[in-house]
């Protein structure tokens, strides 16, 4: 059985969303409410509680990170940003608060959020002993090219976006949702993504680059990546994402969550390697799923049982000292009721050669004999396929 229930996960996710998105909006208009109650916030004259339409924010052109306008120690509380241009800015040590990117674009030579805060943890409300708002910034149906460098951005929410080139480093993502996007060249390095969770979202060449190690625990979760293509570079990439992901849990030590991913990959890496390979790794997948599904091996071995429980009947067996040899022009001239008898007792002598221990009223003939011992081969292969696969999940 599989450790992650992605239908379930997903479901959760988008339960969490809809409430974290219901929070905001209610600590949105808290504050506006009471602007001069916010406590440990200086806001910005010229950024907060405005709203923003068709504004460019930066400077024009491409230009590099050193001639990029910085705005820097700055509040910015309760902005909404609409159709907004974010081109060659760097906001250093700026704290958002409940702010709103709706259909932004930040591009030309990309955004930096270097040592910035895009989240409120503390409560203005009272009582307020261990309380927390975790009142979180939204990018909606925004096209990002941005690096978050040192910041924190934990509880923040990407919807429907586009996320190209952007890079996070060591920034926390505690709790981040990206739901219905587009990730694409993303690279992670030594970041907390404790509790983050990927939903609906198609990924391309994500990758970490970690010099210590980015955090992962047992709420971080991505879902499955959907095909669009259906091409062998779709699969291939699709296959290393997995695989990215999965060695991450894995470094986390969470080895439940890297077993699913890993058989995710193996999946999905058997639709672009070549066929003979191909055939080797169905068959992986047939007897145990990659090791990481006991019960198929089980399942393999009831099909193997019943299948040469048939060849017993064509190649000959003896039933009660009687022989019994099935052919094609002889098939119709035997009863139901024979049929069915006959193949109780082939089945009770497949399950006895598989497992090893014989049978009694049936034994296989000379020419059955070789059958027998491919079945005896195949038997000792598969029970320890799935006594492997079983105690690896044990041991987890």
């Amino acid at each position: 059985m599989a450790y992650i229930n992605f239908k379930e996960e997903k479901v959760v996710a988008e339960k969490q969303l809809d409430k974290r998105k219901h929070n905001n909006e209610n600590m949105y208009g808290y504050i506006l409410k009471h602007k001069d109650s916010l406590s440990g916030y200086f806001p910005s004259e010229k950024y907060s509680y405005t709203r923003f339409n068709d504004k460019i924010i930066g400077k024009k052109d491409i230009l590099g990170e050193e001639d990029f306008l910085v705005i820097s120690d700055e509040d910015i509380v309760c902005s909404k940003f609409t159709n907004c241009k974010f081109t060659n800015v760097k906001f250093k040590s700026c704290r958002f608060v409940a702010c709103t990117f709706d259909s932004c674009e930040f591009s030309a030579g990309g955004v930096i959020f270097e040592n910035c805060i895009l989240i409120k943890e503390d409560s203005d409300k009272l009582p307020a002993l261990n309380r927390k708002d975790n009142l979180s910034c939204r990018f909606y149906n925004c096209s990002v090219y941005a690096k978050f460098l040192n910041s924190d951005i934990s509880y923040v929410i990407f919807e429907e976006s586009k996320i190209d080139n952007t890079s996070f480093e060591q920034s926390s993502m505690k709790n981040i949702i990206i739901n219905k996007s587009e990730i694409k060249n993303i690279k992670i390095e030594d970041c907390d993504f404790s509790g983050g969770k990927i939903i609906s979202t198609y990924i391309v060449d994500f990758e970490f680059n970690d010099k210590s190690r980015t955090k992962f625990d047992e709420k971080t979760f991505f879902d499955k990546i959907q095909p669009r293509v259906k091409d062998k570079a779709e699969y291939e990439g699709i296959y290393m994402t997995y695989e990215t992901i999965a060695n991450k849990f894995k470094e986390n030590t969470l080895n439940n969550n890297f077993g699913e991913y890993y058989y995710l990959g193996k999946c999905t890496e058997r639709k672009c390697i070549p066929i003979i390979p191909r055939i080797w790794s169905y068959i992986y997948w047939l007897v145990c799923g990659y090791g990481e599904r006991a019960e198929y091996a089980l399942l393999s071995g009831i099909v193997i049982m019943l299948i040469f429980s048939v060849i017993y009947l064509f190649t000959g067996v003896e039933i009660n000292g009687e022989n019994v040899n099935y052919t094609i022009s002889t098939l119709n001239q035997i009863t139901i009721s024979k049929l069915m008898r006959d193949l109780n007792e082939t089945i009770t002598l497949s399950v006895g050669v598989f497992g090893g221990v014989g049978a009694i009223n049936c034994n296989p003939t000379e020419t059955s004999y070789f059958v027998s011992h491919i079945e005896i081969i195949l038997g000792i292969v598969m029970m320890g396929i799935g006594i492997g696969a079983l105690t690896r999940k044990i041991i987890r």
